[in-house]
């Protein structure tokens, strides 16, 4: 009888040992699927991250030109060429400390003045502290700016006030999206459809 008990017992264990084994397994792949699952996902966010930049980038680009005019006192009819997403080489002997490679999202240039952008979808503090960092040395990137009045904007769909003050008190033109942003597109004389 007890040889039937302690087989009974060496069988429910072993049931037990399988039982948990089979769960450690089950939860092994659970936890496995949920790692996936999140590595998939901050790929994903960080895609819709890049494309929400880029979309507040194509917005601010096109105004680049004309705030340049405004703030330098350019005729309207003075030749000017905005570029967007520049990446430029350093130009210097050394490094120095300079990466090999400077982006930039937007560069407007007529005459002797320049205007560099930097867009965010969301601005942050240390972004505007690592775009003076870049533009201490512009010139080394941009050899073809000495001599010329270089102006600097941060520009974003908001700008929290603290740090648009933050930005202003550094010397950079503060630029958000404002009431009458868009523009008809369609020929003059167009009457709309009423549907």
């Amino acid at each position: 009888m007890a040889k039937t008990t302690m087989s009974k017992l060496e069988e429910a264990l072993l049931r037990l040992t399988e039982n948990v084994n089979r769960l450690e397994q089950e939860g092994l792949a659970s936890r496995q699927e949920m790692d996936r699952q999140v590595l998939r996902l901050s790929k994903e966010m960080g895609r819709l991250s890049n494309k929400m930049g880029t979309l507040v980038e194509d917005m601010v680009s096109p105004d680049m030109l004309r705030i340049l005019r405004q703030i330098a006192n350019i005729p309207e009819d003075d030749f000017g060429t905005i570029n967007v997403r520049v990446q430029q080489e350093f130009k210097g002997n050394k490094l120095n400390g300079h990466p090999p490679v400077m982006e930039l999202d937007a560069i407007a240039k007529s005459g002797n003045y320049v205007l560099i952008n930097e867009t965010k979808a969301t601005f942050r503090p240390e972004y505007v502290t690592h775009f003076l960092e870049k533009l201490a040395m512009i010139r080394d990137y941009f050899p073809e700016f000495t001599g010329k009045q270089v102006y600097a904007a941060i520009a974003s769909l908001r700008i929290d006030p603290s740090l648009a003050k933050h930005a202003h008190d550094e010397g950079l033109l503060v630029l958000s999206l404002a009431e009458g942003m868009l523009e008809w597109q369609n020929p003059p004389g167009f009457v709309p459809k009423v549907f």
